[in-house]
């Protein structure tokens, strides 16, 4: 081995280090130095995977631009790797997704799905690539292409003997609809449902129609629906669920000038959340959600709902 390629593999765990310590920048310098050093030796695999890999690490770290110029440098080598191929575009995709630029996401994202189906890639997969492409067609508009994406996602796992994934998909589905105003379409969705057998699953649905209620006024409802989500989350220990629950119940008590529960339901929702993932991850979710509340109350009135809530449970 050379001093060259010994550099660029010195280089490759150095960014696994970096990755790990949650730097990302650094890592993605590191990995396109090490793709400038594959290039000179006419290793085309490697340049592509530190190039590919260099592009999300950007994007993760917000460079939407610099990860999107990465990407196209990676796309440009010459590979037979199929699997790489189908990451490069997807790669695409995201940061065109990211900027904004959903025609240019879909076309992406229709490479990478053509180059997975003929790779033969694994349902679960394949089913993520249709979901993304899914978002990206809402968010161009184009509603009913986004919603055959999630069927053919949902199909796939169901013909895979994953139900409790293509039931999620179908959650999904539901709240895609939801946000582009289709409300009726989307509760037909959710009833179509079945998940006694899934607390997770159920803890999802009842946090979409927790804020279906919400949207359409019906308070006490999406009380109701927030509780049931919250009970469904602590049973499956679903943290993520768990506090989507809450901040609806949080919100629907506030729609009603209930501040002493408002309060409470995140209050609750932050000592919970901190015995499942630490005080730190918890103050992380939850305390901007109270800074809002405390704007928009007024200090005195967060104040008192502090209080009434404190002295009701001491």
């Amino acid at each position: 081995m050379t001093v060259a390629e010994d550099r660029a593999y010195e280089l490759m765990e150095s960014a696994h280090r970096l990755i790990a310590e949650g730097s990302w920048a650094q890592g993605a310098a590191a990995l396109e130095e090490a793709a400038s050093i594959h290039k000179q030796a006419g290793r085309s695999y490697d340049e592509a995977r530190c190039l590919q890999l260099a592009a999300t690490l950007r994007r993760s770290s917000g460079d939407a631009a610099r990860a999107s110029m990465l990407a196209e440098r990676a796309a440009a080598v010459h590979s037979d790797d199929a699997p790489l191929a189908v990451s490069i575009e997807t790669e695409r995709a995201q940061s065109a997704f990211d900027q904004g630029k959903y025609r240019e996401s879909i076309a992406a994202w229709d490479r990478a799905i053509a180059g997975a189906a003929s790779a033969k890639m694994l349902a679960q997969p394949l089913s993520a690539l249709f979901r993304k492409r899914a978002a990206a067609q809402a968010a161009a508009g184009a509603i009913e292409k986004g919603l055959s994406d999630f069927d053919e996602a949902s199909r796939l796992l169901e013909s895979s003997g994953d139900a409790a994934g293509a039931a999620f998909v179908r959650v999904e589905q539901a709240t895609m609809l939801a946000q582009n105003g289709e409300i009726e379409r989307a509760q037909q969705i959710l009833d179509s449902i079945d998940a006694a057998d899934n607390a997770h699953l159920r803890a999802e649905m009842f946090v979409l129609r927790s804020k279906l209620a919400r949207a359409g006024g019906r308070w006490e409802r999406s009380i109701e629906f927030a509780n049931t989500a919250r009970n469904a989350a602590l049973e499956a220990v679903a943290p993520v669920s768990y506090f989507a629950a809450a901040s609806e119940l949080a919100q629907s008590f506030d729609a009603l000038g209930d501040l002493k529960n408002s309060y409470g339901a995140l209050a609750a929702a932050w000592a919970t959340l901190g015995d499942l993932l630490g005080e730190g991850v918890a103050r992380s979710w939850v305390e901007p959600l109270l800074l809002a509340f405390k704007v928009k109350w007024g200090d005195e009135a967060f104040a008192r709902a502090k209080k009434a809530y404190e002295d009701r449970n001491a």
